[in-house]
């Protein structure tokens, strides 16, 4: 039995983690009347300038777990599984979850200066761009590693100029926050290196530890706020 135990610790992912989260509130947005009903992604925590402004700052956590339409949530599934997996080997959890989280929040901050008060928003993207960016900044600051990469980091530009370019032609894109996100990772990528590095600076060590606690504390205040506003009991 603790073998079993054993087995299930070290193969439970955060990326895993996240991405069951975003499925099952994905069905229970399905359950209360559809993921693409502006009223459910409201309810259930999308991003709106006016309610956050309102008091609901929550949201601009909250939103980074919605997606709206099954199209939507096996994209962004994809993605994250990608990514997230490989941020995670080689980076490390504690850095995978303060580069979502904050990264999350730059995609929303910069999505509820520049984006359109009346626009509701919500999904993923703009973490999983801050993902990106996490590994184009750590490459950008060529750092020394024990090991290498197994990813060059200029196959990660198309992608990053074909959704950046498709995101301001097709509607309905919240484009602000791809590149809130991008631009918050490049930034992390400059202060974390992969877990197996050379690194004798000691706030480099200290600093996603203390963004990783961090992060979590900022989760679990979302998650207090949303099981409140779902349901119905309003603390601000």
């Amino acid at each position: 039995m603790q073998d079993i135990l054993a087995k299930l610790k070290i193969e439970t992912k955060i990326t895993y983690i996240i991405l069951g989260t975003n499925v099952l509130i994905w069905a229970a947005m399905e359950i209360s009347g559809g993921s693409t009903n502006t009223a459910v992604l409201v309810e259930y925590g999308a991003l709106n300038r006016y309610l956050v402004l309102g008091g609901e700052v929550w949201r601009i956590v909250s939103s980074a777990f919605l997606h709206i339409g099954i199209f939507h949530l096996l994209i962004n599934s994809y993605t994250l599984y990608q990514l997230g997996n490989f941020v995670e080997d080689f980076f490390g959890r504690t850095k995978l979850i303060a580069t979502y989280v904050i990264t999350a929040i730059t995609a929303g901050l910069l999505s509820l200066v520049l984006s359109s008060p009346f626009s509701v928003s919500a999904g993923a993207s703009g973490a999983l761009f801050g993902l990106v960016g996490l590994i184009l900044g750590n490459a950008w600051a060529k750092k020394t590693y024990v090991f290498d990469l197994p990813i060059d980091e200029r196959q990660l530009l198309p992608f990053v100029a074909y959704n950046l370019v498709f995101g301001f032609i097709a509607p309905g894109i919240d484009n602000w926050a791809h590149i809130g996100g991008l631009v918050g990772g490049i930034l992390l990528g400059f202060v974390f290196d992969p877990a197996l590095s050379f690194d004798p600076s000691p706030i480099k060590k200290i600093l996603p530890k203390i963004l990783g606690v961090a992060s979590i504390l900022i989760l679990a205040l979302t998650a207090v706020f949303w099981f409140l506003s779902i349901w119905g009991i309003n603390v601000l």
